[in-house]
């Protein structure tokens, strides 16, 4: 089985989930990463045969981005 890993750290491990559904054929996690706190969803499928499909997609970006951005415009 393939980890998840963090789309923005690259940590790989337990991760918080923080909401979960399916859309069309895929389950959907809502996760956030212990290490940077980014907050991405992960996407599984399974295809007949068993082959798994899965991705990630960035959500949200980690806080310490926000706060840098917001710095730079004062």
């Amino acid at each position: 089985m393939k980890m998840v890993k963090c789309p923005y750290c690259g940590y790989e491990g337990n991760f918080k989930i923080l909401k979960k559904w399916r859309f069309r054929f895929y389950d959907v996690n809502m996760m956030q990463c212990p290490r940077c706190g980014g907050v991405f969803n992960h996407y599984t499928r399974l295809i007949p045969g068993g082959e798994k499909s899965e991705f990630v997609i960035r959500i949200r970006p980690r806080p310490e981005i926000i706060r840098r951005k917001s710095a730079t415009k004062h």
